[in-house]
């Protein structure tokens, strides 16, 4: 019985609380007229509910508002970050093609230098472990590519032509331990065979009486190969002298890194030596001596 008399008092109770406010509220009250006694002590009693019902309400509401307000920040903030990524690859798309109009007015400037008919040409590949150290371009016999053209960039020598196809052509580069050619020291005038060392330098053998330094600069002789006279080739990095006491040895760096070449220029200017032995030995002579050289 007892039990069933606190579950009616706690129905009446709940009932009580949600009906207060409304009791309440519904209730005039007028200040120009004397309160109801009666009115005023349910008001008294009911008064903790109501608080209660108004920190209840007011605490919902707020919760609700801050819901509502983290879902609009989150689909904001969803939004800023789709648009940061497409500013960021905006702007990593107009990097590169500052850097590339950079690079393209350098080889600009050179062709403008040069008497002889340039071509340019980007790079699609660098071969290191092949016949040959090489660069492959997009530039083939269709434009008027030929074996032994030089290949140059905006810094200095690039290589030499030694392959053809229809739109692409192989470039041995400078590096290459069968490439051979007739330099300058510029400051002296001193002139000598530099050759390839692979990697990332050349070798240059002179006499130990020549007077060289570390910084000087190398450039093409033009007498032999087809490349036109000055053309900057690389700079000195080091000198040893060999055993024999009679000559000394030089290692220079090309002022070329063929690591980070993207585009190049061809000159049309075959080497007239390679052309007079074609036209004598056929053109399937070239592909059997380079196939001959790789073994």
């Amino acid at each position: 019985m007892a039990e069933h008399s606190k579950k009616i008092f706690a129905v009446v109770l709940l009932v009580s609380a949600l009906l207060a406010p409304f009791v309440f509220f519904s209730t005039s009250m007028r200040p120009w007229e004397n309160p109801n006694a009666a009115l005023l002590i349910v008001q008294n009693a009911m008064y903790p509910m109501e608080r209660l019902w108004q920190i209840t309400a007011r605490g919902m509401t707020h919760a609700w508002e801050r819901y509502v307000h983290l879902s609009v920040a989150a689909d904001q903030n969803m939004r800023l970050r789709s648009q940061l990524a497409a500013m960021q690859a905006r702007i990593m798309d107009y990097d590169e093609q500052v850097q590339e109009v950079g690079r393209l007015r350098k080889l600009l400037g050179f062709s403008g230098r040069s008497e002889k008919r340039l071509i340019a040409a980007e790079v699609i590949g660098h071969d290191e472990l092949g016949q040959f150290e090489s660069i492959r371009i997009t530039r083939g016999s269709r434009d008027g590519v030929r074996v032994g053209m030089p290949v140059v960039a905006a810094d200095g020598i690039v290589g030499k032509i030694i392959r053809t196809g229809l739109n692409y052509s192989d470039v041995q580069l400078l590096v290459d331990h069968d490439f051979h050619l007739d330099v300058l020291l510029q400051r002296t005038r001193v002139r000598g065979v530099l050759s390839g060392a692979a990697h990332a330098s050349c070798t240059l053998q002179l006499h130990k009486r020549v007077e060289i330094r570390i910084g000087d600069t190398l450039i093409t002789s033009g007498i032999v190969g087809g490349f036109p006279k000055g053309l900057p080739v690389g700079r000195v990095m080091r000198i040893t002298y060999e055993t024999d006491n009679v000559a000394q040895s030089v290692t220079v760096e090309p002022w070329v890194d063929h690591n980070r070449l993207e585009e190049v220029m061809i000159i049309f200017n075959p080497d007239p030596e390679l052309e007079k032995i074609v036209t004598a030995a056929g053109p399937q002579w070239l592909e059997q001596a380079l196939n001959m050289q790789a073994r």
